[in-house]
Formats: C-alpha cells, sequence, structure tokens
C-alpha cells in the first residue's frame, strides 16, 4: 500500500510507454499486413505470423489502456471529492475506453482472420488512432488546436507505420518461403518506411515548433531550459541512431535484387537495433506525456549560464561527510504523509549534497574503469582485461549500501517499508540488473558460458536499463534543480541504450566490418557514462 501511494506516478509513465508501443505495434502490424503483405501476394506462413503478431500486440494495447484507465481514474477519484460516476464522463475515459474496445475487436479480427475480419481492420485502426490523439495534448491546447491534432496524428502514423511494422517485416522474412518473397516484402515495405520516417519527422518538428514556443521565443531555452526540452533531444538523439541504421537499410534495398542471403541477414540485425532504440524512444515520449509543454512553463527555466556552471569540469569528490552529519531521517509514517499529500523532497543540507556527489563520482570512476578494460581487452595479450565485468558487482554493492542514506542497511527504515520513495526502488532495481549482466557478462568474455541466450543478458539489460532511466525522477513542477540533476542522467539513460544496441550488433554480426565498429563503440559509451558520472553536481 505504502508503495502504491507513491509510485503512482512513476508507474503511469511506465504504462503509457508501454501503451504507446503496443499501439505502434498494432497499427504497424495492420499496415504492413494492409500495404506490404497484400500487395507483395505474401504467402499463407507469412500472412499467418503478421495476423499472430496483430493479435498479441492488441491484446498487449487492450491490457494497457485498462491499465491506465484505471490507473489514472484511481489517482483523479484519491485526490478529489469526485464518484465513478462523474469520471466515466472525463475526455480521458471515454477515449481509454474507446481504444480498449476497438483493440477487443481487431484481436477478435485476428483470432478469425479472413475477408471481412481483414477489411475490418483500416477502420478499427483509425478508431484507435483517435482515441490516441485524443488523450494527447493537441486536444487540451487552447490555440493551435486543429494544427496540433493533425501533427500529433500524423507522428502516431509515422511511427506506426514505419517503426511499428518492422518487426512484422523480420516476421515475414523469418517466414518467407524463398528469398523471391522476402525480397517482395522488403521492395514493399522501403516506401512506406520512408513514407513513416516523413510523416513522424513532420510532426515532431511542427509539434517542437509550437510545444517548445518558438515563434515566441527565439532564444531556444524551453528545448535547453526545461525538463520537456531536455526529453525532447533525449529523442532527436535517438532518432539520429535510427535513422541512421534505417538509412543502412535503405541502401541494402536497392541492391536487393542482386543481393547475396547475407545481406538480408544484415538488414534484419539493423532492424531489430531499429527496434529497440525506436521503443527507447517510445518510452521518452510517455515521459513527455507526464510534463507540461515548454510552452506552459515561461518561469523557472534554467539559463545558459546556470547549466554551464553547474557542468563545468571539477575535480571529483573522493572523500565523504559522515553518517551522523547528513540531516536527520524523517520517520517513515510521516515521511509517507508528507510524499502523499505535497510530493516535496526531503530536506538536505550541503552535507547530504557532499554524500550524494561522491557517491556518482565513485560509481563514475568504476564505470570508467569497467569501459577502459572492455577496450583494453579488444587489444593482443590482455585477456586479463575481459575480466571487466566484475568491476560491475561491486558497483551493484555499492549503491545499495550507499545510494539511500535514510534506509537499510545506513539509515532507520527498514528495508521493506523504504520502497515507498520511487527513487530507493529504482536504485535497487538497477542494483539488481547491474549484479545481473556482471554474473552473466563475465561468464561470456572468460568464455564460461557459451550460449547464445547468456551472450544477449548484457545488452538486453543494458539498453533496458538506460531505457528505464529516462522515467527516473520527472519533476510535474520542472523544479530547475531537478531539472539539472535530469541533465546528467539522460546523457547516462542514452549512453546506456547506445552501448546495449551497440552490443547486440556485434554479437549479431559476427564477421562482419560493422560487428567491429559495434566493438569498440559501447566500451566508448561505458567510458563516457563513467565520465558524466565524475562530473555530476548537486549544486
Amino acid at each position: 500500500m505504502i508503495w502504491l501511494l507513491r509510485d503512482f506516478d512513476l508507474l503511469s509513465v511506465l504504462i503509457r510507454g508501454v501503451a504507446l508501443s503496443f499501439e505502434v505495434l498494432t497499427l504497424g502490424g495492420i499496415a504492413f499486413l494492409l500495404i506490404a503483405g497484400l500487395r507483395a501476394n505474401a504467402s499463407e506462413p507469412v500472412r499467418r505470423g503478421c495476423w499472430r503478431g496483430i493479435r498479441w500486440a492488441a491484446t498487449g494495447l487492450f491490457l494497457a489502456e485498462i491499465a491506465s484507465v484505471g490507473i489514472d481514474t484511481a489517482i483523479l477519484m484519491g485526490g478529489s471529492a469526485l464518484h465513478f460516476a462523474d469520471v466515466v464522463a472525463a475526455p480521458y475515459f471515454i477515449a481509454g475506453t474507446i481504444a480498449a474496445l476497438a483493440t477487443l475487436a481487431v484481436v477478435t479480427c485476428a483470432a478469425f482472420r479472413g475477408r471481412i475480419a481483414t477489411l475490418l481492420l483500416g477502420p478499427l485502426a483509425i478508431l484507435i488512432l483517435l482515441a490516441a490523439v485524443a488523450g494527447s495534448h493537441a486536444v487540451s491546447r487552447m490555440d493551435h488546436r486543429v494544427a496540433l491534432v493533425a501533427l500529433t496524428a500524423a507522428h502516431h502514423v509515422g511511427a506506426a507505420i514505419w517503426i511499428g511494422a518492422i518487426p512484422f517485416l523480420l516476421i515475414g522474412m523469418r517466414r518467407s518461403e524463398d528469398v523471391g518473397e522476402a525480397k517482395r516484402l522488403l521492395v514493399k515495405f522501403s516506401p512506406m518506411a520512408i513514407a513513416g520516417a516523413g510523416m513522424l519527422l513532420l510532426g515532431g518538428i511542427g509539434m517542437g515548433w509550437v510545444y517548445l514556443g518558438v515563434s515566441a521565443d527565439k532564444s531556444l531555452s524551453g528545448l535547453y531550459g526545461t525538463a520537456y526540452g531536455v526529453m525532447l533531444l533525449a529523442k532527436i538523439y535517438l532518432l539520429v541512431l535510427i535513422v541512421t541504421l534505417g538509412a543502412g537499410n535503405f541502401f541494402l534495398v536497392r541492391r536487393i535484387e542482386t543481393a547475396p542471403e547475407s545481406l538480408l541477414r544484415r538488414l534484419r540485425r539493423f532492424g531489430e537495433a531499429e527496434i529497440g532504440l525506436a521503443f527507447t524512444a517510445i518510452l521518452a515520449a510517455a515521459s513527455m506525456t507526464s510534463q507540461p509543454p515548454a510552452v506552459d512553463l515561461p518561469a523557472d527555466r534554467a539559463t545558459l549560464a546556470e547549466i554551464g556552471a553547474r557542468f563545468r569540469p571539477e575535480w571529483p569528490r573522493l572523500t565523504s561527510p559522515s553518517f551522523a552529519e547528513l540531516a536527520p531521517s524523517t520517520p517513515i509514517q510521516i515521511a509517507v504523509k508528507e510524499m502523499q499529500f505535497n510530493g516535496a523532497s526531503a530536506p538536505s543540507d550541503s552535507n547530504d549534497e557532499a554524500w550524494s556527489e561522491y557517491n556518482h563520482h565513485w560509481a563514475g570512476l568504476i564505470v570508467l574503469a569497467a569501459g577502459i578494460f572492455a577496450l583494453l581487452s579488444r587489444l593482443p595479450r590482455t585477456r586479463w582485461a575481459r575480466n571487466w565485468p566484475l568491476v560491475f558487482a561491486g558497483l551493484a554493492v555499492f549503491i545499495v549500501l550507499r545510494a539511500d542514506p535514510d534506509c537499510w542497511p545506513l539509515g532507520p527504515r527498514s528495508f521493506w517499508a523504504s520502497f515507498y520513495a520511487p527513487d530507493v526502488l529504482q536504485h535497487r532495481l538497477y542494483a539488481l540488473l547491474i549484479l545481473a549482466f556482471a554474473a552473466f557478462e563475465w561468464g561470456v568474455q572468460t568464455e564460461r558460458l557459451h550460449s547464445k541466450s547468456a551472450t544477449m543478458v548484457f545488452p538486453v539489460l543494458c539498453a533496458v536499463a538506460g531505457a528505464l532511466l529516462l522515467t527516473h525522477n520527472h519533476s510535474i513542477g520542472n523544479v530547475k534543480e531537478e531539472l539539472l540533476a535530469e541533465m546528467s542522467h539522460t546523457p547516462i539513460a542514452l549512453l546506456g541504450a547506445t552501448a546495449g544496441w551497440s552490443r547486440w550488433l556485434e554479437l549479431r554480426l559476427p564477421g562482419q566490418k560493422e560487428s567491429r565498429l559495434a566493438s569498440f563503440v559501447w566500451p566508448a559509451s561505458l567510458i563516457l557514462v563513467g565520465l558524466v558520472l565524475l562530473n555530476y553536481r548537486e549544486s
């Protein structure tokens, strides 16, 4: 109960991200089947695979919509005197219910298939899209509403027919009866993906122009001085990576008629990385929807001078105040009430800030060492450096011991009761993730583990951890200090995703030049994460 009281915001962002992901997959699957699959005269195994994928994606979207409406309803009723009868007339409830019902109809169509089911997919997809747009920032705007609704719809459609359709392309290529069928699917999908990328960019640029308030503020302070702008920059970075991979696939498709089968394998591997990075971007989009657009926050923006002062290089803090010098811990019952009613963070002083900086800087040293050893392990006669994952086990222990001084084992709050705080939950989740990938990757690097599943643990957990970090501590009030702290966390999240998916490509493209390039990208990403942590500042 304590955990639920405090973690609704985090849970809401995560479920929003899940709902957006399944929406993109459902609409992308329908688009691929209707536009590429049918036009390419796909074989029955390919069509059956697409239908099955659509059914699973739509089922996930249905559950996510139900959960999202339920959580929003609980938050609304818990924080007001409204009854359920009042809430059902709210726009979010109506839009979520329509989306759930339309999605349920898609699940039914996918179960029965056939001509009528195929004809119904288009109208149902439009209904799901309209419900999604109805729940966006665009509908609630007083200005530029029509234009923003159109741009939001274009953004969703573009994401679906490009990103959401890629998994179905991979399914189709895997199930194709011959190489010729796989090539036909690629030829039909390529213009669809280009159109989707164009719509995605058009919608994103247009919405960014309005939501950042560029027409009124040419300084672009909404981009660099607000949490909304920081998350938009994160999406842009991920989009650049995705477009780079997509461009590689585009040139492969141009040679597809004369391409050997090995090129098809490269294309599939690039597609896997595209999918992973794209869904990281979708999680960033979910975080953006939980915050007010920058144009609505003309005050409390960070200035370039403040950002420069916070991130100027300084020598790391390698000594820490003692636990007795920290601000006294608030009893758990009082802390829960304070968090429940005003969401305020516990007060801190210079000793608390020094404690936090010390933790970040030592964590940075550990990650920096791991990255350097991983890079050294690429050289001949440096086999000892392959033990670099063991360094991360020390980082996991360090996080559990030092990250939350009010809680077990240093503070008076017990292990289980301390989960009331989202930060504690996230810190412990990260400690578990780090310990898991350290154990598996050490086995892989030292050749104690040989299974493909074991080799994928490090890239998957690294990418997932990077994606989850994008949800870390977003302030609804856009408090400047929390924004400046977020500016340290966001690059780490992006570098984590980069490291995970570059390691994925290294493993999935053995012997290729792309694999050799990727083998240097992820150690470099770890080194950069270490440097970012070493320069972390609380004030």
